[in-house]
């Protein structure tokens, strides 16, 4: 199975990019501010987003142009890379939690000091569990700006039906996959109703692998040292083969037309959710009646874990823009800023003073997400995270799928990580 690395994705020349704002992507001067997001909305709703952030900013600097390219994750170190060997770096990134790392080692971004940017007060304004991501050799190298989890849900009624407590969440593996079992209906051979959903597709089961590995007691990396493998790793990705190839209460990735979540769809008993379900009775929502029907709960086999990813923000190293720069990443991380892009990127606000907010409290599964993101578990770790990123959806799909036995699939990964250290 041909794997592409590190290496090889920076090679890649041939990028294609929206570009906001009316710019496109030449050299810059000393009036103008390049900043590149990854994965950020490039519609109607995300220039309005981008929008109210650039007003934020000009109220530091009104006279610093901004000049945006909104490119898809898959894209983005290629054009990084790219624009690093133009001579035309970036003076803002914004990306996802595991990249300050890869990032940090490839020399993209720099260190950022002073002006609000320390240890102590990242630590004073966010949640634990989101600081050390933010590090590179103990140095902050960038802020996180919204968190977004995957919070687990059943549904109460699916329970009764099945005979469950809906009082009584599963907690372990073992009634994890019990539950499932139970929760799993059938007619004439052809699943009605999943028991777990995944919420994943084909080759995409890497966070729910670090959510299972959370609550096994595991973690994935120690600096660069790949800790996945562990019995932890195994017992974690054992039990998810199980749940999709033994036990079949999981339909491998399989997808509602609409991608949403199976269990707030009403057509799985438990599974993988956003941290926002909309509970209106108008279009995209679920209803009130629904709503109440979820219940959010966490996976405590040996510790209490919840998946979450997030969006950071990080200063170019060769930036000749320093305070812009700064002052444009405050802006991103502004309340207002941290609402808007998480209603886009359906996530949550990741300041600890946002827990109060109508914006958190107004929905349960943010006000559920926000309340336990300091059980968080992240998928990052060191310059070599990528690796694992590249490669880790297909080699965990060969376990799940029973086609290699779950150690098997994990020794590989880690000899790949620690190979290209």
């Amino acid at each position: 199975m041909a794997r592409r690395t590190w290496a090889a994705v920076l090679a890649t020349v041939a990028v294609v990019a929206t570009t906001l704002t009316g710019c496109s992507g030449g050299g810059s001067d000393s009036n103008t501010l390049r900043v590149v997001l990854a994965n950020f909305s490039a519609d109607n709703e995300g220039q309005a987003v981008f929008d109210d952030i650039v007003e934020i900013f000009h109220e530091s600097y009104p006279e610093v142009r901004v000049e945006a390219d909104f490119v898809p994750y898959d894209n983005l170190n290629a054009k990084i890379a790219t624009s690093l060997a133009a001579g035309t770096t970036y003076d803002v990134i914004s990306a996802g939690v595991g990249w300050i790392q890869p990032l940090a080692g490839l020399g993209a971004i720099g260190e950022l000091e002073g002006e609000g940017f320390g240890v102590e007060e990242l630590e004073d304004r966010v949640y634990p569990s989101f600081v050390p991501p933010m590090l590179h050799e103990g140095k902050v190298y960038g802020v996180p700006i919204v968190a977004n989890p995957r919070v687990l849900a059943y549904s109460r009624s699916a329970f009764e039906a099945a005979g469950l407590d809906p009082g009584h969440p599963p907690r372990t593996f073992e009634e994890l996959r019990e539950d499932a079992e139970r929760l799993t209906v059938r007619e004439d051979g052809r699943i009605t109703q999943t028991g777990f959903d995944f919420w994943a597709q084909p080759s995409n089961y890497r966070q729910q692998f670090v959510a299972f590995l959370g609550a096994a007691g595991g973690t994935l990396f120690d600096g660069t040292e790949p800790l996945f493998d562990s019995p932890e790793g195994v017992r974690a990705l054992s039990t998810m083969r199980d749940m999709v190839s033994v036990d079949r209460s999981s339909q491998y990735g399989y997808q509602n037309t609409a991608q949403t979540s199976l269990v707030t769809a009403g057509q799985a008993g438990m599974g993988f959710a956003s941290p926002y379900v909309d509970c209106s009775d108008g279009d995209g929502g679920i209803g009130a009646e629904k709503c109440d029907d979820l219940v959010y709960f966490s996976l405590q086999d040996e510790q209490s874990s919840m998946f979450t990813g997030g969006r950071i923000a990080a200063m170019g190293s060769q930036t000749e823009l320093e305070g812009p720069a700064k002052a444009f990443i405050r802006a991103l991380s502004a309340p207002s800023s941290q609402e808007a892009i998480s209603v886009m990127d359906v996530g949550v606000p990741v300041d600890v003073d946002s827990a109060d907010s109508d914006f958190v409290q107004g929905n349960p599964a943010s006000r559920y997400a926000v309340e336990h993101l300091d059980t968080a578990i992240m998928e990052y770790g060191g310059t070599n995270f990528l690796e694992f990123r590249a490669a880790g959806g297909w080699a965990l799909d060969e376990a799940i799928l029973d086609r290699e036995s779950p150690a098997d699939a994990l020794t590989s990964l880690a000899e790949l990580a620690r190979n290209r250290t």
